[in-house]
């Protein structure tokens, strides 16, 4: 089942990331551009059948909440723009069923695809941190082409009765 889940991630939402990847570029998810304008992109949303749930200011740049994209284990996407225009589609992924050794190897398969076509990433962040209640986990890897990134990030919040893990799969421009 998890496998499923995984390939159709790949097959689903990597290859808008890839289709430019023999130019040695990262191109962002769902058919949209780097720099495409929020007018157009709502349209494709709700063409998509897909909800903005909340709009806000992050850091300087506006961000949508998107829900309803048809994709497993899917929780939320998010997209940020700049003047109006597209820099940065987020993934975030999360099952409230899957222990700790689903995300990981989630992690690692989408790590294995990512680095078949834009070859090794870097290791951007790998830490534990234990606390008198609350451990976290946070690991992330970063591949970078012409001025676009990709960033593939776990992170994990455990105390003994609860857990919170997410992995988040982001398509960013370099500014």
């Amino acid at each position: 089942m998890f496998r499923r889940a995984f390939a159709l991630l790949v097959f689903v939402w990597l290859p808008g990331a890839l289709r430019l990847a023999r130019a040695e570029e990262i191109a962002p998810p769902l058919g949209v551009e780097w720099g495409e304008q929020k007018e157009h992109i709502e349209r494709r949303l709700q063409s998509a059948k897909a909800k903005v749930v909340e709009r806000r200011v992050v850091n300087g740049r506006d961000a949508w909440t998107v829900e309803g994209l048809a994709q497993a284990n899917l929780r939320r996407t998010l997209f940020y723009f700049r003047g109006g225009g597209l820099v940065e589609v987020e993934f975030q992924y999360q099952n409230d069923k899957w222990a700790e050794a689903s995300y990981n190897e989630l992690l690692g398969d989408l790590r294995q695809r990512i680095e078949k076509h834009f070859g090794d990433g870097k290791l951007i962040a790998r830490s534990k941190t234990p606390g008198a209640e609350v451990t976290q986990t946070l690991v992330g890897y970063e591949w970078n082409k012409n001025n676009a990134a990709i960033q593939l990030i776990y992170f994990a919040a455990e105390s003994a009765a609860n857990a919170y893990r997410t992995l988040s799969l982001h398509y960013k421009t370099i500014q």
